[in-house]
């Protein structure tokens, strides 16, 4: 009997905790420093599209999941802004220019750096970034000054072998 009832005890608190789970994940990914609901609805879409390092996100994808391989084989363009740690894993996505110039964010799924280029040689400086931890699908995004030239976007540091990322005007 009493095994039943620490039984029935744990199935209760099991379905009070997991609404509490969710709703702080709900608030996590609520409090970034800007929205990031669009960039949610694309890294949770069944369809988004996977691409391999060095390839180019077309312009009518906003979002893709981008294969990632040890820093030491990912055969970046440039050389990260922020020394990476051992063991860990980058890639490079080309994005085609932007018809208009103007602010645009990178968004990642996971814990990473990003430098972006528009001249194949020289970072641009983030305008910001925000990053929240117990948010599941989003861990950080930037902002940067876009002009009308393609753009490169390295990614390094990741722990995992792939990346979700998305790459939009700000909102």
């Amino acid at each position: 009997m009493r095994t039943r009832l620490l039984a029935c005890l744990v199935v209760v608190l099991a379905g009070v905790a997991a609404p509490a789970a969710r709703a702080g994940e709900t608030e996590a990914c609520a409090s970034f420093d800007w929205p990031l609901q669009r960039e949610l609805a694309w890294f949770s879409a069944p369809d988004l599209p996977r691409l391999a390092s060095g390839a180019t996100l077309p312009p009518e994808m906003p979002g893709a999941v981008l294969a990632l391989s040890a820093e030491a084989q990912a055969r970046l363009p440039l050389t990260p802004s922020r020394e990476p740690k051992p063991e860990t894993r980058g890639g490079v996505l080309e994005i085609p220019a932007p018809l208009m110039p103007g602010i645009y964010q990178v968004t990642l799924s996971e814990k990473a750096w990003i430098d972006v280029s528009q001249d194949g040689t020289t970072t641009r400086p983030p305008l910001a970034s925000t990053r929240r931890q117990g948010c599941p699908g989003i861990a950080k995004s930037v902002r940067f000054q876009l002009g009308t030239r393609p753009v490169t976007i390295v990614v390094s540091g990741a722990e995992a072998d792939s990346i979700r990322i998305a790459v939009a005007p700000a909102e």
